[in-house]
C-alpha cells in the first residue's frame, strides 16, 4: 500500500466531538495518531543530526590540526573524512528526505479532509435552528478555518517541534562533551528563551482567536449577502448592508492590528536573545581554550551550535507562535460547531421503511359563504 494511504482520510469519528480543546485535538486526529508519531520520530532524528554534523566538523578541524596538511589523508584522518563524506552525502540527505515524505505525503494531505470531513459530517447533523441562528458563511469558514488549523498544529509539532527538541538534545550533549560549564552556559540561556516563550505565546493564542472570530464574521457577512442577494435588492438598503460589511471589516482590521503589534514585539525580543548565544558558547569555549581546556575543533563545534541554534530560534518561535494561532482558532471554531443542537435517533428506534409517496385525507369538510368558512375537519 503506498505511504500516501497510510492515513484513511475519511475515517468517521467516534462519537461526537469533545467541548475540550485537547480531547477535541484527540477526536480530531484518531485513527492518525501511529503516522503522526513515526513522522516525528524522522523529524527528531533528522534534528539530532544537527548536533552531530557540529560534532563532525570540530573533529575534522582537530584533525587537521594534529596530522598536518602531509598526513591528512592518511589513517585514522583518512576514515574520518571518508565517514564525513557519507555522513554528508548520504546518511543526512536521506533522513531528511524521509522527514520530509512523512509529512508532505503522509500527514498533511491525509489529516486535513480527515478533519474537515469529521466537522462537516457533524455539522450537517445539526438541527434547522443551529443553521438559522448564524451565518451560513460563517459556519461553512468556521469549517475550513478549523480543519487548517489542526492540520497545521500537527504538521508544524512534527516538522518543527520534534525537529528542535531533538536538536537541543543533541546539543546539550555535544556541549557536556566539550566542558560542563558551556553546557551550564547554554542551558541558562535556554532558560531564558523559554521564559520569553511563555510569557508571549499565550496571548498569541488569545489575540488569534479574536482574530479568528473576526475574520470568520467578515466571511459570513459577505457571503450570505451574496448568497441572498435577491432578497438583499429587494428588501434591504444599499448604505445598510454596505455599514454592516464595512463593520465587520473594521473589526477583523483592529483584532489584526492587536496581533501585529503582539508578533512585532516577540520578533524584536527573540533576535535580541538569539544574538547573546554565539557570545556566551564562542566567548565560553575560546576561554577554555586559552587555558588549554578546549581544542580548536571544539571552537569550531561550539560555534556551529551556536550558530544553528541562533537560526532556529527565529523560525522555530515564529512556528511556535504560529501553532499557538492555530490553537486559538481551533479553540474557536470549536465552540461555534460542538454544541449539540441536534434531533437525534432515540437508541430503541426503528428503521423507517417508505415504500412510496402517499397523502390520505379523510373527514374532510369545507364551506363557503359563511362568517366562517374554509377547511375543517381535516385528519
Amino acid at each position: 500500500m503506498s505511504i500516501s494511504n497510510w492515513i484513511n482520510p475519511f475515517h468517521p469519528a467516534d462519537g461526537p466531538p469533545p467541548q475540550t480543546l485537547g480531547a477535541f485535538m484527540r477526536w480530531c486526529l484518531s485513527g492518525a495518531w501511529p503516522v503522526l508519531w513515526l513522522a516525528a520520530l524522522l523529524s527528531a532524528a533528522a534534528g539530532a543530526m544537527e548536533a552531530g554534523t557540529a560534532w563532525i566538523l570540530g573533529k575534522v578541524i582537530d584533525a587537521t590540526v594534529s596530522a598536518g596538511p602531509e598526513r591528512f589523508f592518511e589513517g585514522s584522518s583518512l576514515v574520518l573524512v571518508l565517514g564525513a563524506v557519507a555522513f554528508f552525502l548520504v546518511a543526512r540527505p536521506v533522513l531528511f528526505g524521509l522527514s520530509s515524505a512523512s509529512n508532505a505525503i503522509m500527514v498533511q494531505p491525509n489529516v486535513n479532509p480527515l478533519v474537515l470531513s469529521r466537522l462537516h459530517r457533524w455539522t450537517l447533523g445539526q438541527n434547522v435552528n443551529f443553521f438559522d441562528d448564524d451565518f451560513a458563511g460563517r459556519i461553512a469558514q468556521k469549517q475550513m478555518q478549523a480543519a487548517r488549523a489542526v492540520t497545521d498544529v500537527a504538521a508544524e509539532v512534527i516538522n518543527v517541534v520534534a525537529f528542535a527538541l531533538a536538536s537541543l538534545v543533541g546539543s546539550v550533549a555535544l556541549l557536556l562533551a566539550i566542558d560542563w560549564r558551556v553546557a551550564v552556559g547554554f542551558s541558562v540561556w535556554l532558560v531564558m528563551y523559554l521564559a520569553l516563550i511563555n510569557w508571549f505565546l499565550p496571548r498569541v493564542r488569545k489575540r488569534a482567536a479574536g482574530r479568528a472570530g473576526a475574520r470568520a464574521m467578515v466571511s459570513g457577512q459577505v457571503v450570505d449577502t451574496i448568497t441572498n442577494i435577491k432578497t438583499v435588492k429587494l428588501f434591504a438598503h444599499a448604505d445598510h448592508e454596505d455599514r454592516a460589511a464595512l463593520s465587520a471589516m473594521q473589526s477583523f482590521r483592529a483584532r489584526a492590528l492587536e496581533f501585529g503589534y503582539l508578533a512585532a514585539g516577540f520578533r524584536l525580543a527573540l533576535m535580541s536573545l538569539a544574538g547573546l548565544l554565539p557570545v556566551l558558547l564562542l566567548g565560553g569555549t575560546i576561554l577554555l581554550w586559552q587555558r588549554g581546556m578546549a581544542s580548536q575543533g571544539d571552537i569550531v563545534a561550539s560555534g556551529a551550535i551556536a550558530i544553528r541554534i541562533a537560526q532556529m530560534t527565529g523560525w522555530v518561535s515564529f512556528t511556535l507562535m504560529a501553532i499557538y494561532s492555530n490553537i486559538g482558532e481551533v479553540e474557536d471554531g470549536m465552540r461555534t460547531l460542538t454544541p449539540r443542537v441536534r434531533l437525534d435517533d432515540g437508541p430503541d428506534a426503528r428503521e423507517l421503511v417508505v415504500k412510496a409517496g402517499q397523502i390520505e385525507l379523510r373527514d374532510l369538510g369545507f364551506a363557503y359563504g359563511r362568517q366562517t368558512g374554509g377547511i375543517d375537519q381535516i385528519s
